[in-house]
């Protein structure tokens, strides 16, 4: 950021030395007998107008750049889950299957990114990012194999 805030502060600098070159050549310089002529003023008057249209489009990048960093800061704040406190009571869902266990699910929030989309009542639409974090909280002992073939699943038979 504070580079970017010196080029700024140098572009308006050159503003304010561009302007005083232009009071020297238009104020003191014609009553040292300076004539007019288009063979020095084109050139002069298209060099005035390329700094000043440089430092226009430099003052309104760094206008730009900042307005984006802030913006980009409130959508960050957006996308920042609660990590506060701890997985257990925090939107368990429990769950019975159909072959008898019981498992419990919680979806945790990676990121979440506001849309520039609305749904029809005006509400903004969100992408987010999840994992599911999954618990067998139970299950049928005949569902079950000896501990030493679950360190070898190629040797269970279904």
């Amino acid at each position: 950021m504070f580079v970017i805030l010196v080029t700024a502060a140098c572009s308006v600098v050159s503003i304010v030395f561009i302007l005083r070159i232009d009071y020297l050549v238009h104020g003191t310089l014609y009553g040292y007998g300076l004539q007019f002529s288009n063979e020095w003023a084109i050139p002069y008057w298209t060099d005035f107008r390329i700094v000043l249209a440089m430092t226009g489009i430099v003052v309104s990048s760094v206008v730009g750049v900042e307005l984006y960093n802030i913006v980009g800061r409130k959508e960050k704040a957006i996308a920042e889950p609660d990590r506060n406190g701890s997985a257990e009571g925090k939107h368990w869902s429990t769950y019975k299957l159909g072959d008898g266990a019981t498992i419990r699910v919680r979806m945790v929030l990676k990121s979440a990114k506001r849309l520039n989309k609305y749904s029809p009542d005006g509400t903004p639409l969100y992408s987010v990012a999840t994992d599911n974090i999954v618990q067998v909280i139970s299950v049928p002992p005949e569902l079950k194999v000896k501990p030493e073939l679950a360190m070898n699943p190629e040797r269970i038979v279904v």
